[in-house]
């Protein structure tokens, strides 16, 4: 099998995505081999995927770091099939279709923004990327039953959505709060949890969140038999280029990272900084899986479990459960001191 040589340009320069063209330079070689390995196994099954890794660069990053997570749980994904993305033949045979949330029509993405771009009211920015998950959400539901679900691939086995987090700047400052919204109608108000002084966060559920004065869309997607013809959801905000970052081999890299993980004694999360020397995080880290009660082709727990991921499940009281490891990964940002390179 000949590797996919992802890095070997086949659009011209005026084309090619700026994240891609970055990748490019020789300071982030490190980074480039991250992603080659991931790469290892994929098949270009329509001699597509080298021109849209190029050019539109995030969903094919998003892809192939699924791709990454089942070769690290050691399943196989049969490419003879030219859908879904991801066919897995092992013991417990399932089907993934992967996906991002993309930025509103003529809004800004998740790159080559500023600090000027932070989010300032951050209720009104996740219930923004709340749509944009619950439009990227439906969108691949439409194609599951138009065309998915009637390939014999997927017929009687668990069909999993998996979307990331790339529709705004500062997308992954959202962390799960959107997806937790979306999927179990459940919110965290952190905003109003610190003006109240409360000592516990303030949590409520919402069955709908705002598009425009005149749409609203539905939340908790999961809590009816509606879609029980998706059985979970595999959900990142950070399996990002900063992903790509702290997994490569890089200590001289001058970057500090700043990560969060819970307090179990305050709302407030545990906060870290490390330089990249000391800094350590697993590709599985800040990765959920989310899954659907109603499911009428239940993903088993222990298909995707992994000792860094957190399982999202509801209990028969309509609780909300999840397992996961005390020092999650919640939400991790980079701060970089670049050197020019030279004309």
């Amino acid at each position: 099998m000949s590797a996919l040589n992802l890095f070997e340009d086949v659009v011209p320069l005026e084309k090619q995505h700026p994240m891609y063209r970055m990748m490019k330079h020789e300071r982030h070689e490190p980074e480039r081999d991250v992603i080659n390995e991931w790469a290892i196994g994929f098949q270009d099954r329509d001699n597509k995927f080298r021109k849209e890794f190029q050019t539109t660069f995030e969903p094919c990053l998003w892809e192939l770091y699924i791709h990454a997570y089942l070769k690290e749980l050691g399943l196989t994904t049969d490419f003879s099939y030219d859908a879904p993305d991801f066919v897995v033949v092992n013991k417990n045979e399932f089907c993934i279709e992967a996906t991002i949330a993309l930025p509103a029509k003529g809004e800004q993405g998740a790159h080559g923004f500023s600090l000027k771009d932070m989010p300032s009211d951050f209720n009104k920015f996740n219930s923004e990327a709340s749509v944009r998950l619950s439009n990227s959400f439906i969108s691949k539901v439409r194609k599951l039953r138009e065309r998915y679900a009637l390939l014999p691939q997927c017929k009687d086995k668990p069909f999993v959505i998996a979307i990331a987090s790339f529709d705004r700047p500062f997308a992954h400052f959202a962390a799960a709060r959107p997806i937790l919204a979306t999927l179990y109608g459940l919110y965290h108000d952190e905003s109003a949890t610190i003006e109240s002084g409360s000592k516990s966060i303030i949590s409520y559920n919402v069955d709908a969140a705002i598009k425009n004065e005149n749409v609203n869309i539905d939340m908790g997607l999961f809590c009816t038999p509606e879609f029980s013809d998706v059985s979970a959801v595999i959900y990142s905000s950070l399996a990002t280029w900063g992903k790509v970052r702290a997994l490569a081999d890089n200590p001289t890299a001058l970057t500090i990272y700043t990560y969060f993980t819970p307090n179990e004694d305050s709302l407030l999360p545990k906060v870290h900084r490390a330089t990249k020397r000391d800094y350590v995080e697993h590709l599985a880290d800040g990765l959920y899986i989310l899954h659907n009660p109603f499911a009428k082709n239940p993903l088993p727990k222990e298909t995707l479990r992994h000792p860094r991921v957190a399982q999202g499940h509801v209990e028969p009281d309509g609780y909300v459960n999840f397992e996961a490891p005390e020092d999650f990964l919640l939400l991790r940002f980079l701060q970089t001191a670049n050197i020019r390179d030279k004309e």
